[in-house]
């Protein structure tokens, strides 16, 4: 089974879950409960059905294809659902739903987790939330973060909206006793970052949001829907099981779930700080930037594929040129000559998106042939909905300023999806097997640890091929950490109807 599953409805499930929405103004809130039965009143409020001024974005299309003027999607963590359902009930889902639950209740600031991840030294819960910016409460952030219980995001086109639809979401808070139900604990605006017009760059200036999955059977990835859309080229990426992220109960898919959590998904909140002065800094001690940050990101500035274009942006590429490509087959509409890159000489095995998703590379751990076959990196993907927070950074600027990225990391599994990626690709030193002829090292956006104690996870490499004496890869010294994480939240993204449930402090019979 590829597609949605058999007892799916679009309806029933929270749109980002399987689109992305294109909205440049986005606004990311944290509640706490302070009142279980005000807090189930809300979530109710939130329903499609409740008539109320702000409810739940589905991920069925938009009539005619126009944008709303707002979306809105709602995350749960394990002890905001704790208190919304109660702990008999959340201890029987998590008995039907091990695979799943396995990492959700202890969530993102368990130490087993934290130290998987690469979320220890300065990027230990026990820093998250107040340094940033954004914390809301009287009281500092905990390092449990157990006060942190709804999680929802609020996408606008025009910034004047964030704070009129913020307001109208206030104001659906049941008052109890004289109390506000949930209170909020932390916000986090987006805006986008423009260069030559275009909004869709992060705060290291790469071009961002160019690949995603490939979701099966939804409608906007159909060939004649993408052709509507003005899309002219063919898209060669692999394709996904929905499973993957939307849960299904069909028997067929590798794992066994609950009925709450039919049509939901797991999602990692994540809060990342970029350290742009650090990494201008080291790009700017070689010899040539602009390549080394092509070789430390995989793609150029502009989102070139390196694959597609090792020696420089190629202006002439479109739509799905940025992401038809493989490392070690070409695809059949990739934009280059058909070379096997399996030592990383166009695209080095540090390189980011190599990193985050290997595609095609059967030498990557975790991502062996089954029965001969490829597996594309298919059982680890994550649905990315992130984006840049703070002003875009200034030579000579007063030190300190907060920015970075912002949103969610989804994946139905969590441990094989999300924690699979950070723990195996992203942190771990030498992800290919046998490793290419220099090391593969960690991924060079992250950056070591300071308590690292590989001395090699300080170098960028990259293999350049053996021409004469010289020696056959790039060794650039100096790198450091770049992205530091300030806040990570596990929270569940509820189908409507498991939401109606939750809303009713139940959860639906086996």
């Amino acid at each position: 089974m590829t597609g949605l599953s058999s007892n799916t409805t679009l309806d029933d499930i929270q749109g980002l879950i399987l689109r992305g929405y294109n909205f440049q103004y986005i606004r990311y809130i944290i509640l706490k409960i302070q009142n279980p039965s005000g807090a189930q009143k809300f979530c109710a409020a939130l329903l499609p059905e409740s008539e109320s001024p702000l409810s739940i974005t589905t991920a069925r299309p938009w009539p005619g294809g126009i944008k709303p003027e707002y979306c809105l999607n709602l995350g749960i963590s394990y002890p905001g659902l704790l208190q919304l359902i109660g702990k008999e009930n959340c201890s029987s889902v998590a008995k039907t739903s091990p695979k799943l639950f396995n990492i959700y209740p202890p969530g993102a600031t368990d130490p087993n987790n934290t130290e998987l991840i690469g979320d220890t030294d300065e990027s230990a819960p026990a820093n998250w939330w107040s340094r940033s910016g954004g914390w809301l409460l009287t009281e500092p952030p905990t390092a449990t973060g157990n006060e942190l219980h709804l999680q929802l995001t609020l996408y606008v086109n025009i910034p004047e909206d964030r704070d009129k639809y913020y307001d109208l979401l206030l104001g659906m808070i049941p008052v109890i006793a004289g109390q506000p139900a949930v209170v909020p604990a932390f916000f986090k605006d987006s805006d986008p970052i423009i260069v030559d017009e275009d909004p869709d760059y992060i705060h290291f200036g790469y071009k961002d949001s160019l690949s995603q999955p490939r979701v099966a059977e939804v409608p906007w990835n159909k060939t004649a829907n993408r052709l509507k859309n003005g899309i002219s080229t063919i898209d060669d990426r692999p394709v996904v099981p929905a499973y993957h992220f939307a849960i299904s109960l069909d028997k067929d898919v590798p794992y066994k779930a609950h009925p709450l959590l039919l049509n939901g998904s797991f999602a990692a909140f994540r809060l990342l700080y970029q350290d742009v002065e650090a990494f201008n800094t080291f790009i700017n001690a070689s010899s040539n930037p602009e390549l080394t940050a092509a070789k430390m990101c995989g793609r150029w500035f502009d989102g070139t594929p390196l694959e597609v274009s090792p020696n420089g942006e190629d202006k002439s590429l479109k739509d799905f040129d940025y992401t038809n490509f493989n490392y070690i087959t070409p695809t059949a509409n990739q934009k280059r000559p058909a070379i096997e890159d399996n030592l990383g000489q166009r695209c080095p095995y540090t390189a980011h998106i190599r990193r985050s998703n290997p595609r095609d590379d059967n030498y990557v751990k975790g991502n062996e042939p089954v029965n001969g076959e490829p597996q594309n990196a298919v059982q680890h993907r994550v649905m990315r909905r992130a984006s840049p927070y703070g002003p875009v950074y200034q030579p000579g600027e007063t030190p300190g300023i907060q920015r970075g990225l912002v949103g969610l990391f989804i994946g139905a599994d969590l441990f094989n999806q999300f924690q699979f990626i950070m723990s195996q690709w992203i942190s771990a030193g030498s992800f290919r097997n046998p490793d290419t002829p220099n090391n593969s090292g960690i991924d060079p956006l992250f950056g070591p640890q300071p308590s690292d104690p590989d001395p090699n996870h300080q170098n960028l490499e990259y293999y350049v091929g053996q021409t004469g004496n010289n020696p056959p890869y790039e060794d650039q010294t100096g790198l450091t950490r770049f992205i530091r994480t300030d806040g990570s939240l596990y929270v569940f993204l509820p189908g409507i109807n498991a939401l109606r449930y939750i809303s009713e402090g139940k959860i639906p019979p086996m």
